[in-house]
């Protein structure tokens, strides 16, 4: 299938992802824990059934030099994931989606620090014009910023994403790329039932309320976004030309947003942090 199809699809799919995820936590009962652990083993088993059927499935003969990071990986991305759920309680998809676009700036500033990649001066540019972006949405109406939980929640989902990335990119130099993010959200679930063993009683009981299939749907749509993402960037001639394409969901989502869950107030200021955030991961890319 032709690279721009799957790019585009993708793109619809992580628009509507987000759409629905702030969907679900505006429902009375949700549970950012429990949600968080349905959404990672979900996925991470579809995602393994597309790997089996269509890809090897191998693992690396020897993973004891990894076991630090296949560590921080769980950890990273547990709380990367609770901390999303937890801020799209609180908070609109469209300012959530803009902050959370922040992910780029600490996923570059993880790579700089560990893996020596250091910021060219475009990029650097465009982690301003990120922060730039959330800065416009975090913004009151009197003009001053506005740091309550579920803004905080999302700065810290963004930042623990951002250095999550950087320690997969370590990883996936070991790793095939369908078992290794099949691991990836599989083994943090599990973490987080072992932490918080009560999350089971509620997970019996979650599956048991039409939540769930509004939950499947998500899981769906993220694991489809996903393979339609990684499908582009393999038959892609140019890597780059399909990450920049692919930052227009921060802009798409902010519109439909805007549109679909009625989320007016502040409406100006959305769309000019979605646009700075846009141009800011245009030069980080």
């Amino acid at each position: 299938m032709n690279w721009q199809i799957l790019l585009f699809v993708s793109v619809i799919l992580i628009s509507f992802g987000a759409l629905l995820q702030r969907v679900l936590m505006k429902e009375e009962g949700s549970d950012p824990w429990t949600y968080s652990i349905v959404f990672q083993f979900i996925v991470g088993l579809l995602v393994f059934v597309y790997g089996f059927t269509f890809t090897e499935m191998k693992l690396p003969s020897d993973i004891r030099p990894l076991l630090l990071n296949l560590i921080l990986m769980i950890l990273l991305w547990s709380a990367s994931n609770i901390f999303l759920y937890s801020a799209l309680k609180r908070i609109e998809a469209s300012v959530f989606t803009v902050i959370f676009s922040t992910r780029s700036f600490f996923t570059t500033l993880a790579s700089s620090l560990f893996l020596r990649e250091f910021l060219l001066g475009r990029q650097f540019a465009g982690a301003i014009f990120i922060l730039m972006g959330a800065v416009l949405v975090t913004l009151d109406k009197k003009s001053k910023l506005n740091f309550d939980k579920g803004i905080l929640y999302a700065f810290f989902a963004a930042m623990f994403f951002g250095f999550a990335n950087t320690n997969d990119r370590f990883l996936l130099a070991s790793f095939d790329l369908f078992p290794y993010v099949t691991i990836a959200f599989v083994l943090p679930a599990i973490f987080m039932v072992v932490v918080k063993p009560s999350s089971v009683h509620k997970l019996k009981a979650f599956t048991k309320t039409s939540l769930f299939g509004k939950m499947l749907l998500l899981c769906l749509v993220y694991a489809l976004s996903s393979i339609t993402f990684f499908g582009a960037l393999q038959v892609a001639p140019n890597s780059s030309q399909v990450a920049t394409i692919s930052v227009s969901s921060v802009v798409l989502t902010v519109f439909l947003s805007i549109i679909f869950l009625k989320e007016r107030e502040n409406m100006g200021r959305k769309i000019l942090g979605a646009l700075a955030a846009f141009v800011g991961l245009l030069l980080v890319s």
